[in-house]
């Protein structure tokens, strides 16, 4: 099942990492800049995709809100830290990210939520069995914290590879 869910894009890395500060958005102050939260999300990416290659899971899943939601293909959503970790922790132990980027494409902005869609590709490695080569889309919604950072709240993405029969 789990092998499944590599085919159709594993990590919407919008995947996602949050310790991104971006200038706060309140009343009577001037309005939040998209460009540097698109430029605060951008980073926190890589950071994510950073911490996937080294397989630090405390780091991937620090990304998340408490009582965020993880969609991914072929599973049912991921509610919370403790799913989340589950099923991150069970993914990096049986795969290796070799490598990939993400791309983001658009970023949104209102208030102290954005919402980020994008593309990914990327190279896994299984523990067994050959790489995997993927590539898909993601939308991803982040809350700014009330330190600045950024941290994803909901993450779903897709393969756009065929499904494999």
């Amino acid at each position: 099942m789990l092998m499944r869910m590599t085919c159709f894009g594993v990590l919407s890395i919008g995947l996602v990492a949050c310790s991104a500060n971006a200038p706060s958005a309140t009343a009577g102050s001037t309005p939040t800049d998209t460009a540097k939260v698109k430029t605060a999300i951008e980073s926190a990416n890589a950071r994510f995709l950073d911490a996937f290659k080294r397989g630090d899971k405390a780091t991937m899943i620090a990304n998340y809100v408490d009582d965020a939601v993880l969609m991914m293909p072929n599973e049912q959503a991921w509610h919370g830290h403790a799913e989340i970790e589950k099923g991150l922790s069970a993914f990096v132990d049986q795969m290796t990210f070799k490598n990939g980027r993400t791309i983001t494409s658009d970023v949104m902005v209102a208030g102290d939520l954005a919402v980020e869609t994008g593309r990914y590709a990327w190279t896994l490695r299984p523990k067994e069995g050959p790489e995997i080569t993927d590539k898909g889309k993601y939308l991803t919604a982040w809350k700014r914290q009330s330190d600045g950072s950024w941290k994803v709240v909901r993450d779903i993405n897709n393969s756009d590879m065929p499904f494999p029969r």
